[in-house]
């Protein structure tokens, strides 16, 4: 009971110590946002003037997409910041100059739309007197005509004048048909580029009231940050060489698109693929109790039953695992996972996440106590680096302006001259064109993201690609498109079969020849492959080759134990038809004679 009275004192005394200070309005400087992938981390700069004492800082214009639990406040200037706080509420327009200046045009546009509407209506009333007019003068002329007292020019007027008035008319109707179109369509692209600007209307001020003690005369400054939803960024690249492949140079761009309500004018930006945690506590792991089981059950919970008996393999209760650890990392967005039906959701566990973290980690290690036969090494789970990607951060040397618009913006984050080994490949089981690669070596300390890559030979476009994730000092091959000045081609040129013992033995020739249309002589790594199978079932040899295959240590090392042939070739200049390089081998397979071969599907890389 005393604790609860000095709780609410304390309350009270803040309360009326917030009612006695000053109240500032303003809405700061944006200075400063880290974007991760989702959302922003924006930090804006505040001044507080003078005197000392007791203030409390209202900062306006706060974005639509803000997420409200991440606001706090600090300063590196002896402000003492007392409490932040969040609030919400109604105006009758848009916070931003930018949209307000919209709405203004579009009111105008509007307005202008409802007088072309009266106007025309005006014309309709117009009209209709017209025809009500004509209806009483041709009775009327045909009663004058017929007693031979008609007043002809009086006749001819009226006759002119609705002529006249109904020429007018329809060249009026014409011209407004028009302007209500175009003011139809000016509407239109206003509205979109409304859309554009704030991804949907509103009329809400979000402001954070910060009370805080000043204690120096002259003011200070204070920074608020605060997390905003709907901001991303995804990496790609150009890569750009000359015509003497002295080396490449790789421009690393950052496309972003943010829709977070404000715009970052001339801020320092940070790039980075961390996940911003809202909760700082560790999972609390809890005890695992096991009881018995009648004989045949555990079979089921082996099998991925689960002591639920959830039915769920290892890998999807490992990513439902992973799906509740990333929500649990977030909780404030207040957005809930979606379960199996019969799987426990955060909501039934009244937001529980460590009980649901232990209960799916329970069902994983029911399924290794209960499981039979040969144990296979397997990682548990994958790392979040794994995962989610390098947990890496580039800070953009200059500053950056970007609006809040729902198209990508592009910026670049570095571009590095880099060095490598340039060469041409060809498979010709796979294709006749012969390509151009570079081997590069990323020499810098920078680690750069899986990404598309747009290819540049001497100035020129030549194709797109696909960059993998390479850190500092990594090897990554980047393509340089097709070589249209050479051709290559595989022919089967000769098939024998026998029986020996008990096996069917069959040998295979086959020749591969590259034509060079150019005058000077190019190297060329040349690929095939050889089937592969049990050792105890397939018999697979390469009997022989008119060229030794590479001596490549790489090569001999990884791929040459896969089955896959290189020959490293260099090919005349002029090399055409019957001059082209060749290349001939030979290859035995053996196998039981009472059975024939059958492929098996290519494993994805």
């Amino acid at each position: 009971m005393i604790r609860y009275v000095s709780v609410v004192a304390i309350a009270f005394l803040s309360i009326a110590d917030a009612q006695g200070a000053d109240s500032i309005e303003t809405a700061g400087v944006v200075d400063a946002v880290t974007v991760y992938r989702g959302q922003a981390l924006v930090t804006r700069k505040v001044e507080v003037p003078g005197p000392a004492g007791l203030r409390e800082v209202i900062v306006t214009d706060l974005p639509a997409h803000i997420v409200a639990g991440s606001i706090y406040a600090d300063s590196n200037d002896s402000v003492e910041i007392r409490s932040v706080r969040y609030r919400v509420r109604p105006l009758a327009d848009d916070v931003r100059e930018e949209v307000r200046k919209l709405d203004e045009q579009i009111r105008e546009v509007h307005d202008q739309i409802q007088a072309t509407v009266r106007h025309k209506q005006l014309m309709t009333e117009h009209k209709t007197y017209l025809d009500k007019l004509e209806q009483f003068v041709a009775p009327t002329a045909t009663v004058e005509l017929t007693k031979g007292v008609l007043n002809a020019e009086t006749l001819k007027g009226l006759t002119t004048f609705l002529f006249a008035e109904r020429a007018r008319l329809a060249d009026e109707e014409l011209k407004l048909a028009i302007e209500e179109r175009t003011l139809a369509e000016r509407n239109d692209v206003l509205q979109r580029e409304r859309h554009t600007l704030t991804g949907s209307s509103t009329r809400t001020a979000r402001e954070a009231v910060v009370f805080l003690n000043l204690p120096k005369a002259e003011g200070g400054r204070l920074r608020l940050s605060y997390l905003v939803a709907n901001a991303n960024w995804s990496p790609s690249y150009n890569v750009r060489t000359d015509k003497d492949r002295g080396g490449a140079l790789l421009e690393y761009f950052a496309s972003i698109q943010q829709m977070s309500g404000e715009d970052w004018n001339d801020v320092s930006m940070t790039l980075s693929t961390a996940t911003p945690s809202l909760v700082a506590k560790a999972p609390v792991l809890m005890p695992l109790s096991v009881t018995l089981a009648p004989l045949g059950q555990e079979q089921q919970l082996a099998q991925g039953g689960g002591k639920g008996g959830r039915g769920q393999s290892k890998d999807e209760l490992a990513k439902q695992q992973r799906q509740v650890e990333m929500q649990r990392g977030n909780t404030l967005q207040a957005q809930q996972l979606q379960f199996d039906a019969a799987a426990p959701s955060a909501q039934a566990a009244g937001g529980n996440y460590d009980w649901i973290l232990n209960d799916l980690a329970c069902d994983l290690q029911m399924i290794d106590l209960l499981s039979h036969g040969k144990v296979t090494r397997t990682r548990e789970r994958s790392s979040p680096a794994e995962v989610e990607g390098l947990s890496v951060t580039y800070e953009l040397a200059s500053r950056t302006t970007l609006p809040s618009r729902s198209d990508q913006q592009l910026v670049q984050i570095a571009a590095l001259p880099l060095k490598g080994e340039f060469y041409r490949v060809a498979s010709p089981v796979l294709t006749a064109y012969v390509y151009e690669e570079a081997q590069l070596t990323n020499a810098t300390q920078t680690v750069l993201l899986a990404g598309p890559v747009s290819t540049y030979v001497a100035g020129q476009f030549v194709g797109h690609g696909d960059l993998p994730t390479v850190t500092a000092g990594e090897k990554f091959t980047v393509g340089l498109g097709i070589d249209s000045a050479l051709r290559v081609e595989r022919e089967l040129l000769d098939r024998t079969e026998s029986v020996q013992g008990g096996n069917r033995v069959v040998e295979f020739t086959y020749g591969l020849s590259i034509q060079n249309f150019r005058d000077e002589a190019v190297k060329v790594r040349l690929l095939d492959r050889l089937p592969r199978g049990k050792e105890s079932e397939v018999n697979v040899n390469l009997a022989s080759t008119s060229v030794d295959l590479s001596d490549d240590s790489e090569y001999q090392r990884l791929d040459r134990k896969k089955g896959i042939l290189r020959w490293d070739v260099d090919v005349p200049a002029n090399a055409s038809l019957a001059d082209a390089r060749t290349v001939e081998y030979k290859f035995r397979v053996e196998y039981d004679k009472g059975t024939s071969i059958s492929g098996l599907p290519i494993a994805m890389p």
